[in-house]
């Protein structure tokens, strides 16, 4: 049913501007906090990260990944921008925390167009049966 738009909302667990855009943002912005309230050093996820990667291997310092961060910090925002559809002008899907309730709403779409179309159909039907002039 091409003539009916319907914007389903869409998990926000599911978008590219949930994991490359608020999460990256949300973490570097805890850092930042952090570093301001408590002074040098003080960036919890940044050493944590940088924790991990010495268990695998590599020698990153939590001071070269805090500066990582806030160099990305203004692209994360770019990114979360473009996803939410605000360059393009186009209007983006709602998000939704519950994943159940997409499917619910896709369902509940779905259903509403089959009634739509059988009412078309009904309405086609009538108008071919019976005179327009009386």
């Amino acid at each position: 049913m091409d003539s009916i738009k319907t914007i389903v909302p869409i998990w926000i667990g599911k978008t590219r501007s949930f994991w490359l855009g608020i999460v990256p943002t949300a973490l570097t912005t805890v850092d930042l906090a952090f570093t301001h309230l408590t002074g040098e050093g003080s960036e919890p996820v940044a050493n944590a990260v940088a924790a991990i990667a010495q268990q695998v291997g590599v020698d990153w310092t939590g001071e070269q990944i805090a500066s990582f961060m806030r160099t990305l910090y203004p692209l994360y925002l770019i990114i979360f921008a473009q996803q939410r559809g605000t360059f393009s002008g186009a209007i983006p899907r709602p998000y939704t925390l519950d994943p159940k309730k997409e499917g619910q709403i896709i369902e509940m779409v779905e259903n509403g167009k089959s009634a739509f179309d059988a009412g078309v159909q009904i309405g086609e039907a009538l108008s071919r049966n019976l005179p327009l002039d009386r």
